[in-house]
């Protein structure tokens, strides 16, 4: 997995309005790795929702890890996958916002963590 730095993204998906829990979503480009973000370097994709609206999701760890799961270690084999995503609110800088991952679309969510059934 090769990832490429930009500095500008465009337009951010919405958690809770344009993206809601359990959505399902495809993948439209590979991780870039943009600077800025609020705690360090950020990874970034282009993702497309169910009605056609396009924008940019952050890609944490665990959902990297999750994807890597479902569709192997090369980000450009994700691109043009399906994707389910788990929204989940949590406390940060004192907020309650959302945190959002994203795993295969029938993975679910154990005390394991992610799991994709046989």
């Amino acid at each position: 997995m090769k990832f490429t730095k930009k500095t500008s993204v465009g337009a951010w998906l919405k958690k809770g309005e344009e993206i809601k829990d359990e959505d399902i979503i495809t993948i439209a480009s590979q991780i870039k790795e943009i600077e800025g973000g609020q705690y360090g370097p950020q990874q970034v994709c282009l993702a497309k929702t169910k009605d056609g609206k396009e924008g940019n999701v952050g890609v944490n760890q665990t959902s990297i890890n999750n994807l890597i799961d479902a569709y192997g270690e090369e980000d450009m084999d994700w691109v043009g996958k399906e994707v389910k995503v788990w929204l989940m609110k949590d406390f940060k800088d004192g907020k309650l916002q959302y945190k959002m991952y994203l795993s295969h679309p029938n993975a679910e969510m154990t005390e394991d963590g992610f799991v994709i059934p046989n």
